[in-house]
């Protein structure tokens, strides 16, 4: 007698396997507190330096995504925008990668 998998058998016991490997990974009710500590982000301000001039379509997208991100970051941390036109976005490139400290505190928006 041979026994054959198919396709569909397979997948099912991937999802199982999985979702039963997530279930170990859970938290119990008589795991320890970890204590809390005050975010990173909280009072320091992210800038997004943009590779076009003001008013460009990178620019306003920036400027949107600076508006409506820092309420979904633990910390709520205020988001500049600071333009540096020039070379088709090299300069500003250039300037993320090699002149800021690599904090996180510093985005690229570059073509």
């Amino acid at each position: 007698m041979t026994f054959r998998f198919s396709v569909d058998a397979i997948k099912f016991l991937a999802i199982l396997l999985a979702g039963w490997v997530g279930f170990l990974h859970q938290p119990f009710a008589g795991d320890a507190a970890h204590a809390q500590t005050t975010p990173f982000y909280q009072g320091k301000t992210i800038r997004i330096v943009v590779g076009f001039t003001a008013g460009s379509l990178y620019d306003q997208y920036a400027r949107i995504f600076a508006q409506h991100m820092p309420k979904h970051i633990l910390g709520n941390p205020e988001m500049i925008v600071q333009n540096m036109p020039g070379a088709g976005s090299l300069i500003a490139a250039n300037s993320v990668y090699g002149v800021t400290k690599p904090d996180g505190l510093t985005l690229g928006m570059v073509g």
